[in-house]
């Protein structure tokens, strides 16, 4: 295949990474507003320009060839600078207070967050705020790829590469089940929990890890799930209430509405913490508000706890 002269497009590219992240050129051009047909002609172009074939296609979707995981390394890399170039320029152009895209455990809403933006808008009345609700691993990869800005999430034990991060402090969690549960009483050790069927966190979350790791050791299998979810935990609060499944929940959300009817399973092993931080990219651009809002949790952290 020859290769063609003039730049690749940066709407190549983005269309490039998006297809290799979905893995499917129509879930991708959905992604991204676009046509099939105008899809595949954006990356027909690139492997014209570039001279290389960058995907393998098949009825299943399409694999990146070595060639194309080298390429959508750095092109996704590209993309994040593209977008905080163009975050600082449109800063310095409108003068305006800014956006901030911040992602955070749904927790944490209600109990940190709106307490802190309350303040917040006090002092920088024309801020604005873009707050995506969901569980930490998934946080962490928008913040990697530039979808968000400021992310307060709970860290696994390895923190992922290219980001700074401040501890906030603990995020616990508790094994808890309905205050009518017929074997609560019985409930001491992780070992008297064999058999129980529970909802849980998805396989891929770092709530479902955390769960299975401390089963494992404690020398018991995996508990059984009856439902999983990428959804937060505090979601199954209403079925939790009406059966005898076991959750996992945020001992604050036992003091809230939301915890109506649910009460904590004591004992070795039914609690544990993990370090809550906010992150950010490491040497990427930040605004001013993102900036000062970020200082302002840290302080608000400090002084009040999670």
């Amino acid at each position: 295949m020859p290769v063609q002269n003039g730049p690749m497009r940066l709407e190549d590219l983005d269309a490039f990474v998006t297809v290799a992240k979905h893995g499917n050129l129509h879930r991708a051009a959905d992604a991204l507003g676009l046509t099939q047909s105008a899809l595949s002609k954006a990356l027909a172009r690139l492997e014209a320009e570039t001279g290389l074939q960058l995907m393998e296609r098949s009825a299943r979707g399409v694999v990146l060839t070595p060639v194309g995981a080298s390429l959508q390394r750095r092109a996704a890399a590209v993309l994040v600078s593209v977008r905080d170039m163009k975050g600082e320029m449109e800063d310095q152009r409108a003068a305006r207070s800014g956006l901030v895209r911040l992602g955070t455990v749904p927790h944490l809403i209600a109990s940190l967050l709106s307490p802190l933006l309350a303040r917040f808008f006090a002092n920088r009345p024309l801020a604005t705020f873009s707050i995506e609700s969901r569980m930490s691993a998934q946080l962490l990869e928008m913040l990697q790829d530039g979808s968000l800005d400021l992310v307060v999430a709970a860290l696994p034990a390895a923190a992922p590469a290219g980001l700074e991060r401040h501890a906030l402090g603990p995020l616990t969690m508790q094994v808890v089940a309905r205050a009518g549960h017929p074997r609560r009483d019985r409930f001491h050790t992780l070992s008297d929990l064999a058999g129980e069927r529970w909802a849980l966190p998805a396989p891929s979350l770092y709530l479902r890890q955390w769960v299975e790791e401390k089963f494992a050791a404690a020398g018991q299998p995996p508990p059984r799930a009856a439902v999983e979810s990428t959804a937060s935990p505090v979601a199954f609060a209403e079925l939790l209430r009406h059966s005898d499944l076991l959750g996992i929940m945020p001992p604050r959300v036992l003091q809230r509405a939301e915890g109506e009817g649910l009460q904590p399973i004591t004992g070795e092993g039914m609690a544990w913490s993990h370090e809550l931080a906010i992150c950010w990219r490491r040497n990427a651009y930040l605004s001013p508000v993102c900036r000062d809002f970020r200082d302002a949790l840290i302080d608000w952290c400090t002084a009040s706890g999670v």
